[in-house]
């Protein structure tokens, strides 16, 4: 069909979602949801889990993780050939 897609991103690829949206914010939230729950056990017999000492790795995983999914070009590709490139619509 000789079809071609341009994929523009002013930013980084992958928009709000992937970079500081639902991803990130998800991560952070089942990490923390992570250490609640071990910090207050619904079994009695069981003692509480201190919370994490290390969040910066928390962080950092959460980082690697976004950096990932950018990287992961093959969840961006249209099923037609596409060139990517970044820019400005014009005002």
């Amino acid at each position: 069909m000789g079809a071609k897609v341009a994929i523009i991103e002013h930013a980084t690829i992958g928009g709000t979602c992937v970079n500081i949206g639902c991803v990130p914010s998800k991560t952070l939230i089942r990490a923390a949801e992570h250490c609640f729950h071990s910090a207050y056990p619904n079994f009695e017999g069981l003692a509480a889990c201190p919370p994490p000492s290390d969040w910066q790795r928390v962080i950092e995983q959460k980082n690697e993780l976004v950096a990932a999914l950018r990287e992961n070009t093959s969840m961006w590709q249209a099923p037609i050939p596409t060139s990517r490139s970044s820019g400005d619509a014009p005002s």
